[in-house]
């Protein structure tokens, strides 16, 4: 689990040309001295699109469930935690750049990656999107990178997929097997995936792709009378094309 913070006043084109500094041997140090709780291996920074501003993506929460609400309320304060221990890190370290350095927000509640996910009629697979497996029932696609942070601690993998490569989301990977549920459509990083594919399936615009397809397939399923599992995926797939949404295949 991340939360994600931003912090303002940094003189940012000072603080980019330090990150040496920062991404490398004196953070190593600093973790080594058991001055932060984060297990994460180095610092994750974005640069933001106002003043001064920057957006770190760097928390990391382990080893807690995200569906116990006493271990998520845990993770909140150890995330905010760790944001903290990074402002002291910059301050006691004198990071250039970030001399009058403050934190401006933390996200409203922590990102949670992978929770619980449907036990679908199709269950897509890390192979699956190495392979670009373009389904016939595809009502998605993407190609974002097969992102693993580390639930044990520190490290995180990544498998890139060529240019000009993507896989396909089948439309039974958003519906339960018809003797679990008749009518019900799942959307998002909950979808039936393995752990492995849902790294890639879990970002905002894959996860938005699946909201429309799961939209357009209550639709349909509603106007023809019959369960999700029956619906006409060629109609989902004509009406998504209309729309412009691309399904990759």
């Amino acid at each position: 689990m991340t939360l994600c913070f931003r912090v303002g006043n940094v003189d940012k084109k000072r603080f980019f040309e330090a990150k040496p500094l920062w991404k490398g041997e004196l953070y190593d140090k600093w973790k080594a001295a058991g001055k932060t709780s984060n297990p994460r291996e180095n610092v994750l920074v974005f640069d933001y699109p106002a003043e001064g501003v920057l957006h770190f993506n760097t928390t990391r929460v382990v080893k807690l469930d995200p569906t116990d609400p006493f271990d998520l309320t845990r993770a909140e304060m150890e995330a905010r935690k760790q944001a903290a221990e990074l402002m002291s890190f910059f301050r006691e370290c004198e990071i250039p750049g970030t001399e009058k350095a403050e934190l401006l927000y933390t996200a409203p509640s922590i990102g949670v990656r992978e929770s619980r996910m449907l036990d679908g009629e199709y269950t897509l697979t890390g192979k699956d999107l190495r392979a670009c497996t373009r389904f016939d029932d595809a009502v998605a696609a993407g190609n974002y990178d097969i992102d693993i942070h580390n639930p044990e601690g520190s490290g995180t993998s990544h498998y890139y997929f060529p240019n000009g490569t993507w896989y396909t989301v089948p439309y039974r990977a958003l519906i339960p097997k018809i003797s679990d549920c008749r009518n019900l459509i799942v959307a998002g990083r909950c979808i039936s995936v393995d752990h492995e594919a849902q790294a890639s399936i879990r970002i905002m615009p894959i996860c938005t792709t699946l909201g429309e397809a799961a939209g357009v397939a209550a639709s349909v399923s509603l106007d023809e009378n019959v369960p999700v599992q029956r619906a006409s995926v060629g109609r989902i797939r004509k009406i998504l094309a209309e729309s412009g949404a691309f399904t990759g295949i």
